[in-house]
């Protein structure tokens, strides 16, 4: 092996394998390893330190939910690719919030139909029963790397106000800022992470056991009347969200988005 693995002492504080996790981290940096580069193996980690497959393990899922390494069955385990990171500040579109990283996001349409919307989605919008929304499907590239796939509902009143492009290309925050009774003031998020949906799968061609980080978001105007729900999904070995949280003097918590 190169250079970089260093010993373990068996007499720290540090758990073995939180010092063997940190001893691949420095493999990796001094070795000027790229995402896909692969790291040492279980059999080439047992030969130079003598640990147990369980020590081996725990550090490579270590490194796996820090983002450093990704395992491929059946193939090894690589270095990781750099997880986008998207801080939830303020009322930005995506692509402007990663534009402010360098990184270029770009819309590429799925499909759009009318729709009889979900309980869930009528909820959040407001609807009574029959009402309809215009949903839209878009997957979200960074740099031409696959990213998410964006699902959104608008009300049919909101939608009719862009053509047919717009609603193709364009960020819905920036389409729906053009009118001050569409503009939005408030976003209710959540994020969970998940298995991929089957067809969500088929869309982004990807594995059906992918692992994704949902985040579903109803967006409200000045009057706080919901213009907007749905939610994109994210390859979770791919975004990083960041949230802010503040302490208010009246010890509830508020979340900075």
């Amino acid at each position: 092996m190169k250079k970089g693995l260093k010993n373990l002492n068996r007499e720290d504080y540090k758990p073995l394998y939180v010092q063997l996790a940190d001893s691949i981290k420095a493999y990796i940096k001094e070795n000027s390893l790229k995402p896909g580069d692969p790291v040492p193996s279980q059999n080439d980690l047992i030969g130079h330190y003598g640990v147990s497959q369980i020590t081996i393990r725990q550090a490579m899922a270590r490194l796996t939910t820090e983002g450093v390494v990704t395992r491929i069955q059946g193939k090894g385990t690589f270095v990781a690719e750099t997880k986008i990171k998207e801080s939830i500040e303020g009322i930005q579109s995506l692509e402007d919030r990663l534009a402010e990283q360098g990184l270029t996001v770009t819309n590429v349409y799925v499909e759009s139909q009318v729709v009889y919307p979900a309980k869930r989605i009528m909820q959040e919008l407001g609807f009574a029963e029959g009402d309809q929304t215009l949903k839209i499907r878009r997957l979200k590239l960074v740099d031409g790397n696959l990213l998410g796939l964006e699902s959104r509902h608008l009300p049919l009143q909101v939608a009719n106000r862009f053509s047919q492009d717009e609603l193709e290309t364009v960020p819905f925050v920036n389409l729906l800022a053009r009118a001050r009774d569409t503009r939005v003031e408030r976003i209710s998020y959540y994020t969970r992470a998940a298995t991929i949906y089957e067809l969500e799968a088929e869309i982004m061609k990807v594995p059906a056991d992918t692992s994704v980080l949902v985040q579903h978001g109803v967006f409200y105007n000045k009057s706080d009347r919901p213009v907007m729900a749905g939610r994109i999904t994210y390859l979770a070995e791919k975004m990083e969200i960041q949230y802010e949280i503040k302490r208010l003097n009246d010890h509830r918590f508020k979340v900075i988005a």
